[in-house]
């Protein structure tokens, strides 16, 4: 969640993304952005720092939505009116979509806004992007680890973002991971409490990935603090590193229903999709077909499970 005053590494992503949003400043709407790359290059990091900048500056006001957690058209609208400041005070559940989207065209009239959909391929439905984009004065940053996310979109969607700059973020390399752990290390830590040698260490496993490597950083002065020590140690380095391994499975992040498919799975070891569906609607109720595979392909990308085979011979196993 920390958004860092200052990115490195990213000079190019930045000014591609400054440049698409310098409209926004004059009153007009700006060039919508596709930021697409591995995780862990910086997209979500760049985009959250330009628009913190854009409010910090001009005054501009704009809304972060993670479509992982809020993929549906309602909740995507429910999160942006309160991040510009909407208090609604009627129930969710009893609230039609349609009037939550007459709420933010009144809210924005006569000014220009700027909206995140972050891993936007998690979208529910692209309804919300049309909605959006009918809308003159908002500005959309969309992002995904996939460069072909926008594809599956509706054909009137896919058009109104045939314009859309795509930036891409590659890896970063070793050496750049080592320098944002060390840029990141004078935010967090007292100082002299880890070497250089251990940030190298720590950024020759990361394979490119700042996320990765953050996380080991941060479990590794979790491990110094619960043992009293005043310095992080390389034994609190390796202990970190099959820990971050676990994190990176994000179980603790997953829906309720996503975490189900993997205990069935984990239990059953393998598990061929008319019993996992059969077995999932037991201890979950009706659900979609279409949804519960959207959920396993996530749990595929994630790392966590392995799908293997064709037709009525695919099985499921944990990764």
């Amino acid at each position: 969640e920390f958004i860092p005053s200052r990115v490195i590494h990213r000079d190019g992503q930045l000014k591609a993304l400054r440049d698409d949003l310098k409209p926004v400043i004059s009153g007009r709407r700006g060039r919508h952005s596709f930021l697409f790359g591995p995780p862990g290059t910086g997209k979500t990091c760049i985009a959250r720092y330009v628009l913190e900048e854009l409010y910090n500056q001009e005054s501009i006001p704009g809304s972060y939505v993670n479509c992982w957690f809020s993929g549906s058209r309602f909740n995507i609208l429910y999160k942006i009116l309160g991040d510009l400041g909407v208090r609604l005070s009627i129930h969710r559940k009893g609230t039609p979509t349609d009037e939550l989207l007459e709420i933010y065209r009144r809210k924005t009239a006569g000014r220009e806004v700027v909206v995140i959909l972050d891993e936007v391929d998690q979208l529910e439905s692209d309804k919300i992007l049309y909605d959006l984009l009918r809308i003159g004065n908002t500005t959309l940053i969309l992002i995904s680890n996939k460069e072909t996310a926008l594809y599956r979109f509706d054909d009137r969607v896919r058009s109104s973002l045939a314009s859309a700059d795509p930036i891409h973020f590659p890896k970063y390399s070793t050496r750049e991971v080592f320098e944002i752990l060390k840029d990141r290390v004078e935010w967090g830590l007292v100082p002299g409490t880890v070497k250089n040698s251990q940030l190298e260490r720590i950024a020759g496993v990361s394979g490119g990935d700042a996320r990765v490597a953050l996380n080991i950083l941060r479990i590794a002065a979790e491990e110094a603090e619960s043992s009293d020590s005043r310095k992080i140690e390389d034994s609190h380095i390796e202990r970190a590193l099959p820990k971050v391994s676990e994190g990176e499975k994000n179980l603790e992040g997953l829906k309720e229903e996503q975490r189900i498919l993997y205990e069935i799975i984990k239990e059953r070891g393998e598990v061929r999709p008319s019993e996992l569906y059969s077995e999932f609607g037991k201890r979950y109720g009706n659900f979609v077909d279409r949804t519960v595979r959207k959920y396993l392909e996530k749990l595929c990308r994630m790392g966590l499970v392995r799908k293997e085979g064709e037709g009525r011979w695919r099985v499921y196993r944990l990764a």
